[in-house]
């Protein structure tokens, strides 16, 4: 008891000495999303860094080091001497899509536990120089704008483990009835962290295209006010000091939009850059296990039509599971990634469509700037320069994954009709 009052009065001087309090309800939602998240990656071993409140920004922690050290060991010895094992033991083809979805997860976190470690120096000069709460509490921004990304950010951080967790505890009970949670946690345990940067990708899309969304909403009114103090009855109702005064204090405003703008698509690419390899990796999973559990749901109805074994439903369901998810996921970041590319590009048009005739010079060449670096910037998320992000993502992956089937499918009907 007396150690929780102690931490909850060192939250609240916490929050105080960074002036928490003053902050908007949204602000303080991302603080605890991202505090969340850090403690997630601290507690993985991703992340050997801590929040130092005298300095007010991350530092480097060597007692985190040993511990994100311990953890990719343990967890790496574990894992490697399973799959050996079943290796050794000839069962290596033999498994079904929950082992191999998580085998190959856990090669995909021993990766990123290099790579992240790697490159830590500029992952603490992102995040410290990082302006995100202060762009956040320029923008009036409420929770019911925002409802639909927190819906995704629980779909994706919760719902699809969830669902893998259901699925693998039902499979492996089927198979074993005295499997409990334990079990099926240990299958879950690489996929969360397979997983766990790509979500933090996820999370950092949302953001930016609730910034964007914003951004444009503002140009809108602005839009608006700009071209109708330009009519006819605008320039007669209002005199020309006072259109003037609001063309400079629009100018203003206009200017402080467009160094907001740059700094959201400069740090969204920076970003990129630190998790681009994740990312590469989670899509060739999902390509992977998808292809993979297709081909055994197609393998498990040959075998029923033709030599009539039994059709086994529960690890049918089970494998359904496993293959709808990373489906679900590639849609998912598509379809999120393309609505930030969306509200990225809609800021040039909102720019383009101002009337200018009657406008004052200097909001001209404000506008005309924000909208050359509207330009100049031309958003794209290409992690690592393999693959776009964005809505025709699924399209590619997808036509891979059903050419891959059609000769797998088209060489085992010949090799079970030559047979006969």
């Amino acid at each position: 008891m007396r150690f929780l009052k102690a931490a909850t009065r060192r939250i609240r001087f916490s929050w105080q000495t960074l002036g928490v309090c003053s902050w908007s309800l949204i602000s303080k939602v991302v603080l605890v999303c991202v505090s969340i998240t850090v403690l997630q990656n601290n507690l993985y071993g991703l992340l050997p860094c801590r929040f130092s409140i005298s300095r007010r920004k991350f530092v480097f922690s060597k007692s985190m080091a040993i511990y994100c050290f311990m953890v990719a060991t343990i967890f790496g010895i574990y894992y490697v001497n399973h799959m050996w094992k079943e290796y050794a033991s000839g069962q290596l083809g033999q498994l079904d899509i929950i082992q191999i979805y998580c085998y190959v997860n856990t090669i995909a976190a021993l990766l990123n536990y290099v790579t992240q470690w790697a490159i830590m120096g500029d992952i603490l000069h992102f995040v410290n120089n990082l302006p995100l709460f202060s762009t956040i509490n320029y923008f009036d921004i409420t929770l019911m704008s925002v409802r639909r990304s927190v819906i995704f950010v629980l779909i994706k951080m919760f719902g699809f483990p969830l669902m893998l967790q259901l699925a693998a505890l039902f499979y492996q009970k089927h198979k074993q009835t005295e499997l409990s949670w334990m079990h099926s946690s240990i299958t879950m345990i690489p996929i969360l962290l397979g997983n766990q940067l790509n979500n933090c990708f996820f999370g950092g899309i949302l953001i930016a295209h609730g910034l964007f969304m914003h951004i444009n909403k503002v140009l809108r009114q602005m839009l608006a006010e700009v071209n109708r103090l330009q009519t006819p009855l605008g320039m007669f109702l209002h005199k020309p000091y006072y259109r003037m005064q609001r063309f400079c204090d629009l100018a203003d405003q206009l200017d402080e939009l467009a160094r907001k703008y740059t700094q959201i698509a400069n740090f969204s690419r920076k970003y990129l850059v630190l998790t681009s390899f994740s990312l590469v990796l989670s899509l060739a999973i999902n390509l992977f296990t998808t292809t993979l559990a297709c081909y055994m749901q197609y393998q498990s109805i040959a075998d029923y039509v033709f030599i009539e074994e039994a059709y086994d439903v529960t690890k049918a369901l089970s494998h359904f599971v496993f293959l709808l998810v990373p489906f679900l996921e590639i849609i998912l970041m598509a379809r999120v990634s393309q609505q930030e590319l969306n509200e990225a590009k809609e800021a040039g048009d909102l720019l383009q469509r101002m009337n200018m005739e009657h406008a004052d010079v200097r909001f001209k060449e404000v506008a005309d700037a924000f909208w050359l670096e509207v330009c100049t910037i031309n958003l794209k998320l290409m992690p690592m320069g393999l693959l776009e992000l964005d809505g025709s993502v699924v399209n590619k992956l997808y036509s891979t994954v059903a050419g891959f089937l059609l000769f797998l499918i088209q060489n085992d009907l010949n090799f079970r009709f030559s047979i006969k």
